[in-house]
């Protein structure tokens, strides 16, 4: 893996990285007529990433949306060990950002009910069961879900931003401060409700529109 970041980091670079092809080497870059070189962040959720990005001085991403679990130690982890690049390309100081999941509504209570089809998609993923096209928000709530699934659902959503404006706009504040990180990404989550045209999504364009009103 240390090898593919490598290659990605070349691919940015105009001079590209060597390809072997059928016993020749063809050069290949992300585009073929860059003007500029753009910031490459690792994004990890454990605390092998972290070291990683601290190895070559890049900056890091904690997955939070994902994983929710041992962010604290992850980003202590990176800033501890951070280093510039030997060759004074990069970072000089370690950068980081939190993602996060939120599902933001007028009332707490129908933004709970909004992220109810997104926590189901993520219990099938962490239960291993078979993931299917996501429930519409009625659908999800007639669902028969056994206590444990419930609970794992509940620690889920503990680590989520779900509430009102205000109330959402707090917690990713909160967030920010307890990790300090430089930046929170916020991925909409917010499911649709029953006779939504499938083409849209309007509640988690309306996520983002409260948070930013």
């Amino acid at each position: 893996f240390p090898e593919y970041v490598d290659d990605v980091l070349s691919m940015m670079e105009p001079s590209g990285v060597g390809l072997q092809l059928r016993g020749s080497v063809h050069t290949l870059t992300a585009t073929p007529r860059a003007t500029s070189v753009p910031r490459i962040w690792l994004l990890g959720s454990s605390d092998y990433s972290a070291r990683l990005a601290a190895e070559k001085g890049m900056a890091y991403v904690f997955a939070h949306h994902f994983s929710g679990q041992g962010t604290a130690e992850a980003l202590e982890l990176y800033r501890s060990r951070f280093r510039p690049a030997a060759d004074g390309s990069g970072l000089r100081e370690p950068q980081t950002f939190l993602t996060v999941n939120a599902s933001v509504a007028e009332t707490a209570e129908e933004a709970r009910r909004l992220a109810v089809p997104q926590l189901q998609m993520m219990l099938a993923l962490r239960s291993g069961a078979p993931l299917t096209a996501q429930h519409l928000v009625e659908e999800a709530e007639k669902r028969d879900l056994a206590t444990e699934q419930h609970d794992l659902m509940d620690a889920m959503a503990r680590r989520w931003v779900i509430g009102d404006p205000e109330g959402a706009r707090t917690q990713l504040r909160e967030l920010a401060a307890t990790y300090d990180v430089d930046e929170v990404m916020v991925n909409p989550v917010s499911g649709a409700w029953v006779g939504t045209d499938p083409a849209t999504a309007p509640a988690r364009e309306q996520t983002l529109r409260l948070l930013a009103s």
